[in-house]
């Protein structure tokens, strides 16, 4: 081989390992980037405090100007259509257990009231056998005394605890389904809950909905099972919210066939569903997702954000439909979910600090 073609070789060498440098580096440069944008933070002070079992993102003006945080007053909306309903089987095992103990204390006191009468006469008459040239002695007559104050604290604590509980039953559940335990209706709708012909559903409404009458009915069907839509028997208002914390919500009896604890269902059709409500536009941009719901970060003050769940029933061409928020309040369009990886990067530094 001649020294020419030695040249062109390790001049060909040479411009390859040239080219690999080349994309090395711009590679490096191309990789460096996406991580300084993976990793956008807030720079400035950011504090996270929690008030009234709510946590609260602070940030001051000039932090919010230089992250590129701006909020927007959120505009009214009409909406015409149906807005979609939705409910979900909960269990009542509590319902469940408060029953046996209300059963056990009733018999506790309905023994103590059969015996007390029986009690009260052998007592009175070794207290007149006694007065009488002491026929009986005064040692019988105070053990007999002791029967019949026993029998009266039973029947006072037992009557004490039947009421804590029932208020308890009442305060939890509200008073409809606490008739199912104080009153234990032999048949109905309330009695099959109990030998669990029944499941008991909570629906939740739009807060603007009218409150349903007594004696209504809905028809519900679970979530993604092509099952015949089944016949749901209005029973009362629910003390508890929805997992979504939006709505009103009421309690709904229904057969247990095809229904299960923990299912969630459909509202077919739901009540007064083409009537007009009145809310809000949620802009797209302001909608952040996280736990698989919606969120919106409401500005409460000049530097302060509180993150709010949106409902997410009603999409719209630009954004989400919400009848729980009031037009005029601000909520963040632009950097909210920057705020969102903020509050739980500040949550997470401060578990590792503990």
């Amino acid at each position: 081989m001649n020294k020419k073609a030695l040249w062109i070789i390790g001049a060909q060498i040479a411009l390859i390992i040239l080219l690999i440098w080349a994309v090395v580096l711009v590679g490096r440069d191309e990789y460096e980037t996406m991580q300084d944008d993976n990793e956008e933070e807030i720079e400035g002070p950011l504090h996270v405090v929690e008030q009234h079992g709510l946590q609260l993102v602070q940030l001051n003006l000039a932090t919010q100007q230089n992250s590129g945080i701006h909020a927007e007053p959120l505009q009214p909306y009409d909406y015409h259509g149906n807005i979609k309903v939705l409910g979900t089987v909960v269990s009542i095992q509590t319902l469940v257990d408060y029953n046996s103990q209300y059963q056990q204390l009733k018999t506790q006191l309905a023994i103590a009231e059969s015996i007390l009468p029986n009690h009260q006469l052998q007592y009175q008459r070794y207290k007149q056998l006694n007065e009488d040239d002491k026929n009986v002695s005064d040692k019988a007559v105070q053990e007999a005394q002791a029967l019949v104050i026993n029998d009266q604290t039973q029947i006072k604590s037992a009557q004490a605890q039947l009421k804590a509980l029932t208020d308890t039953i009442v305060a939890q559940w509200g008073k409809p389904l606490a008739t199912l335990i104080t009153q234990h209706p032999a048949t109905g709708s309330l009695h099959d809950l109990l030998t669990q012909k029944k499941v008991l559903v909570q629906v939740s409404f739009p807060l603007n909905f009218k409150e349903p009458e007594a004696n209504s009915t809905i028809f519900i069907s679970p979530i993604q099972d092509e099952i015949k839509p089944v016949r749901a028997d209005y029973v009362s208002q629910s003390i508890q919210t929805d997992i979504s914390n939006i709505g009103k919500t009421y309690f709904y009896s229904a057969p247990a066939e095809f229904l299960r604890v923990g299912m969630r269902v459909n509202v077919v059709p739901a009540q007064s569903a083409s009537s007009m409500l009145k809310g809000v536009i949620v802009p797209n941009q302001a909608i952040v997702w996280h736990g698989g719901m919606a969120w919106i970060y409401v500005k409460t003050k000049a530097d302060t954000f509180l993150r709010k769940p949106v409902a997410s029933d009603v999409e719209l061409d630009n954004g989400w439909f919400d009848n729980s928020l009031r037009p005029g309040t601000e909520v963040v369009t632009h950097g909210a979910q920057l705020l969102l990886s903020e509050e739980f990067k500040f949550q997470i530094k401060n578990e590792n600090d503990d």
